[in-house]
């Protein structure tokens, strides 16, 4: 594979799609009383940023495949990806069972883990209700990266039929387990990003000559959540965040480093440890304040900060230090 230009936009993108990530992850479970503007923020911010998510993760893996010949090249390539999610995720969703069983003895944790068994079965197979739910991504795309390959081997001259089959699997009626829900729901997302990649340039200037059109589209695509069902105004509004949020982060791509840049170099570093910090921080909060009412206005910039700077801290001051910790963030 010929070492390819680096995609600057993609990696704003990557840093606004944790951002948005960690503003959902502030608050875990029941919204601080007198704050319900942050519920609403969630609800329409779940309606798109992990389609988006998912959909920068189908670029980057179309933009670095390589050249697939045999059965031995495709069992290459998934183990090389498995390599390097895999360790993270078991070892980070332990990591947060261990602590929140232990920090639960002096103060408040979110979602208290059941036994040792059961979170093992989580963690292995519905990673969603387990201790560390927030690593769900990981697991889904680690299913994506088994699909992907041979779907691009097969079927990437086909793009319709690879769209189609998205649409008919966000309707599949499947279970949860081995995240089969999620894979089918961000299947067709992560699919367009693929595609994408095939007429990138054309794609690009689409998107840049449309700007404001595309932007314009999204945002009213929000009103379709007044219109039609959960699971179709989150197709609709998540299929015109692509193209707008994509083209909002190419608006300085030549610029000087800009913050979202800075939280996509650590995007995974920031995405395996930001629960944690977040609970670590909330949990000392509420030993001394409650976060109802005006208090969650001070609060919850705080814990957004600790969860986005808070790994990159530790990832690029304390696990250099720690050679084996610092190969499972990166």
């Amino acid at each position: 594979m010929n070492k390819k230009d680096r995609l600057v936009d993609i990696d704003k993108a990557k840093g606004f799609a944790i951002f948005l990530v960690v503003v959902g992850h502030i608050v875990a479970a029941d919204t601080p009383a007198g704050n319900e503007w942050y519920a609403v923020l969630k609800f329409y911010i779940y309606k798109f940023h992990m389609p988006f998510f998912m959909f920068i993760s189908g670029v980057i893996m179309a933009y670095t495949f390589p050249v697939i010949k045999n059965g031995e090249d495709y069992f290459k390539y998934i183990f090389r990806k498995l390599k390097r999610l895999v360790p993270g995720y078991v070892l980070f969703g332990a990591v947060i069972y261990i602590g929140k069983l232990a920090s639960s003895k002096v103060m408040h944790v979110d979602r208290l883990p059941g036994n040792v068994y059961s979170e093992l079965y989580n963690l292995l197979l519905v990673p969603s209700q387990s201790a560390g739910g927030s690593l769900w991504f990981i697991y889904v795309l680690m299913e994506m990266y088994i699909v992907f390959p041979l779907v691009m081997v097969f079927f990437i001259k086909r793009p319709v039929l690879i769209i189609l089959a998205g649409l008919i699997a966000e309707f599949m009626p499947v279970s949860n387990v081995l995240m089969l829900d999620r894979f089918c729901e961000y299947f067709i997302f992560f699919a367009i990003g693929v595609i994408v990649v095939q007429w990138y340039q054309e794609y690009l200037n689409v998107i840049d000559r449309y700007r404001y059109y595309v932007i314009a589209l999204f945002i009213m695509s929000f009103a379709t959540v007044e219109f039609v069902s959960p699971l179709v105004s989150k197709i609709i509004i998540g299929f015109f965040s692509l193209p707008a949020l994509h083209s909002m982060m190419r608006f300085t791509v030549d610029a000087t480093l800009s913050i979202w840049e800075i939280f996509g170099n650590y995007t995974y570093s920031i995405y395996l440890m930001n629960t944690i910090l977040i609970g670590l921080a909330k949990g000392v909060i509420l030993m001394f304040f409650t976060w109802d009412g005006a208090n969650f206005l001070m609060i919850s910039p705080v814990l957004l900060l600790v969860g986005l700077f808070g790994p990159i801290f530790v990832k690029k001051y304390i696990f250099k230090y720690v050679p084996i910790l610092n190969s499972v963030t990166s």
